[in-house]
This record gives C-alpha cells, sequence and structure tokens, in this order.
C-alpha cells in the first residue's frame, strides 16, 4: 500500500473492493471506506456508487443518509443507473429539514470531484 494514494482511481478502488469483499478475517470496512473516498474523490463513479452505499449501510463509517444522498447523486450524475436507484430509496430516508443540506453537499462534491475531471 505504499504509494497507493498516488496511484491510479481504478488501483484504489481495486484495493477498497480486496478489503470489502475478503471472505476471512481480513475484512475491513473501515479500509475498504477509506480507498473508495480516495477513488471517489477522483471523479470514479463506480466507487462514488459504493461510498454511497457503505454510508447509507453504516459500512466502516457511521451511518449518514445526507452523505450518501451525495455520494449517490454524483455517482448518478455519470451515468450509474444502480446509483440512481439507491439514491431514490435513501433519499426518503433524509427528513425534509436537511434534504436542502444534502442537495448542497451533492452539489459542492461535484463541483470538487467531477468538473475538474471533465474538464
Amino acid at each position: 500500500m505504499i504509494f497507493a494514494e498516488d496511484r491510479s482511481s481504478v488501483t484504489q478502488f481495486e484495493l477498497a473492493q480486496m478489503f470489502r469483499k475478503t471472505t476471512d478475517e481480513s475484512r475491513d470496512y473501515s479500509k475498504a471506506a477509506t480507498w473508495f473516498q480516495h477513488s471517489a474523490k477522483k471523479g470514479y463513479h463506480k466507487a462514488q456508487y459504493i461510498l454511497g452505499l457503505m454510508y447509507a449501510r453504516g459500512l466502516g463509517v457511521s451511518r449518514d443518509y445526507i452523505q450518501a444522498y451525495a455520494w449517490l447523486k454524483i455517482a448518478a450524475s455519470q451515468g450509474s443507473k444502480k446509483a440512481g436507484c439507491c439514491l431514490k430509496k435513501y433519499s426518503r430516508k433524509i427528513p425534509d429539514s436537511q434534504i436542502e443540506e444534502a442537495h448542497a453537499l451533492s452539489r459542492d462534491y461535484y463541483e470538487k470531484y467531477v468538473v475538474p475531471i471533465a474538464s
């Protein structure tokens, strides 16, 4: 894992998958979430989708539907149909008083993690 932070988003995604999917006692959702986040911040929609699910389910991170919404929204904006379906499901779990916060966070993430890559 030395210098893994400098690797491609796909490499980081694959490392995260290794921590998430292993079937023995080395499974580590916290490390998986960390690596999905590295990959997601580089604009990789598959990592954004899974990171959104991890926030929604509280796997390796504290359950946070606003974070889940933000990551799923930007993954969906890049064409992830799975993220779009999950977005509908988990957006219902956000109280009306916090929905604008979720929208604002997704816009912020989009501007930080999608727009620079698309340019």
